[in-house]
């Protein structure tokens, strides 16, 4: 026998009245146990399960046995008292803990709700926010493509219309004490500018209208044009404004910018035509040139080209290009020429003269370097000496229009540190009739093929008929090697003929 095991009800149970007492007298038993809520009540539901089965087969015996009592717990006491324990003895601690949790639950269902409300907020902000860097990042990267104003501000309104910010775009700018307009994807071009943009201009504040919005391009305090966008509805909101003045900064950088460049671009340009020289004339030579500044881009200020008579009577050819561009690059390039042509002078030889105008740049506190060739041709006999520093090779053209690139070996580039500079120097006749060629990179170099390829252009474009000689030949070949008038770097050309006898006064 079990010292733990206690029997406090034996029953036999045969009809539904002896099953509801003895499920009374389990209650009574669950109340005074230290059962908890749950498994009192699975006691319970599993004690009613087996009653009913109990009476379904008949009837039997049923006993209500305690075992493994905690110590100092006292057996129930069923007792004899009238009255009924009701379920909810058991049941209503249960229902209470239910209620508790369902109610828990709801609250965490709540905030769960909430939550999510806010991540689905948050979700969709920092996709706004990531469409909106897109589309700035769309709009710098387009802005900086070009540095030519009226396409810059081309671009802008096209884009603007295009990602669907607005639905017309126009670009104003100030011309003398009026407003007028740049660019834009209306069908006519607006002779006046409407009321919004005039205050946009004189108060430097974005404006707003019915379906407009003006911006001001502002760069600190300077008011350099107005943006006018339009569409029919809705209105602009308060992002969209403040987007389209992040949009408005970014288009004033990049209008400062393409100005400045215009202004330094004609400055270094100016600073470059005025630097050219007159060309000499003799009744054995005949001297021709070019320079033609690029077209797009930043490269202005590095070539040039001398021709000069020395006091011996032999013609001094030079044609170089200063790396960089720009002012700095004019400036330079100035005093490379002015150097060469004294040097040259005072009757230094083609070698010498290059090493002692490398000299000279090392003295100076620059980062330039330069290339040069120098040549010196007598006139009577068609003798040349002539040496280079590091660029393209000269063309010498026959009598018979047959041309060929003098390629011997040449010094490095002027201006690298290098303590001395060997320069070789050649020789070779130009015949009467003949002609010799000198130019910089800017005739030759494209993107869309190589140096080798551009050279190669060169040599077919002066092996010409030989009758075409003089300006008709410069005319020529440039316009066979600059076809589409559009180069990305300034661009010398130099050409020297010996007139022949039986024709000295061809053109």
């Amino acid at each position: 026998m079990n010292p733990r095991r206690t029997e406090l009800v034996e029953q036999r149970v045969d009809t539904e009245a002896e099953a509801a007492r003895l499920r009374e007298q389990l209650l009574r038993v669950l109340a005074q146990l230290p059962v908890d809520d749950v498994h009192g009540a699975e006691l319970l539901v599993a004690a009613s399960r087996e009653l009913r089965d109990l009476l379904d087969a008949g009837g039997g015996t049923v006993r209500i046995v305690v075992e493994d009592l905690p110590e100092g717990t006292s057996l129930p006491v069923l007792g004899t008292e009238p009255g009924r324990v009701g379920d909810d003895a058991v049941l209503g601690p249960l229902l209470a803990v239910i209620a508790e949790q369902r109610k828990a639950l709801s609250w965490h269902q709540t905030e769960l709700q909430q939550t999510n409300a806010g991540l689905l907020a948050l979700h969709a902000e920092l996709e706004q926010q990531r469409r909106r860097l897109t589309f700035l990042d769309e709009i710098s990267r387009m802005l900086v493509t070009s540095l030519a104003e009226d396409e810059v501000l081309q671009r802008l309104v096209q884009h603007l219309v295009r990602a669907g910010f607005a639905e017309t775009a126009t670009a104003w700018v100030p011309v003398e004490e009026a407003l007028s307009c740049t660019a834009t994807t209306e069908d006519e071009i607006p002779r006046m500018p409407c009321p919004e943009v005039v205050a946009a201009a004189r108060a430097h504040r974005a404006q707003t209208g019915s379906g407009l919005l003006v911006l001001p391009f502002l760069v600190g305090t300077q008011c350099l044009g107005v943006l006018e966008l339009g569409r029919e509805q809705p209105d602009y909101d308060e992002d969209e404004r403040e987007l389209g003045n992040h949009v408005a900064g970014r288009a004033a950088i990049a209008l400062r910018n393409a100005r400045e460049y215009e202004r330094e671009r004609d400055l270094a340009e100016t600073l470059q035509r005025a630097m050219l020289p007159a060309l000499p004339r003799s009744p054995a030579i005949r001297v021709c040139a070019r320079y033609r500044p690029a077209t797009r881009g930043i490269n202005v200020g590095g070539d040039w080209y001398d021709a000069f008579i020395r006091p011996d009577g032999r013609l001094v050819l030079t044609v170089g290009d200063v790396t960089g561009h720009g002012i700095d690059a004019a400036l330079m390039m100035g005093q490379l020429q002015k150097a060469l042509r004294a040097y040259a002078i005072e009757g230094h030889g083609p070698g010498t003269t290059l090493r002692l105008v490398h000299q000279l740049m090392r003295t100076q506190e620059t980062d330039l370097l330069a290339t040069a060739v120098l040549a010196e041709l007598d006139p009577g006999s068609g003798a040349l000496r002539w040496a280079g520093a590091g660029h393209l090779p000269m063309a010498l053209r026959a009598p018979d229009g047959t041309a060929e690139l003098l390629t011997e070996r040449q010094a490095p580039l002027l201006g690298l540190p290098l303590a001395t500079l060997e320069v070789p120097e050649h020789s070779t006749v130009i015949e009467p009739g003949g002609g010799l060629l000198l130019y910089t990179d800017g005739l030759v170099e494209r993107r869309h093929y190589d140096i080798d390829t551009g050279l190669r252009r060169l040599v077919d474009a002066f092996a010409a008929d030989p009758d075409i000689q003089g300006e008709p030949l410069v005319r020529a070949m440039l316009a066979d090697l600059l076809t589409d008038s559009r180069h990305e770097d300034d661009m010398c050309l130099l050409l020297c003929e010996r007139v022949a006898p039986e024709n000295p006064d061809a053109e």
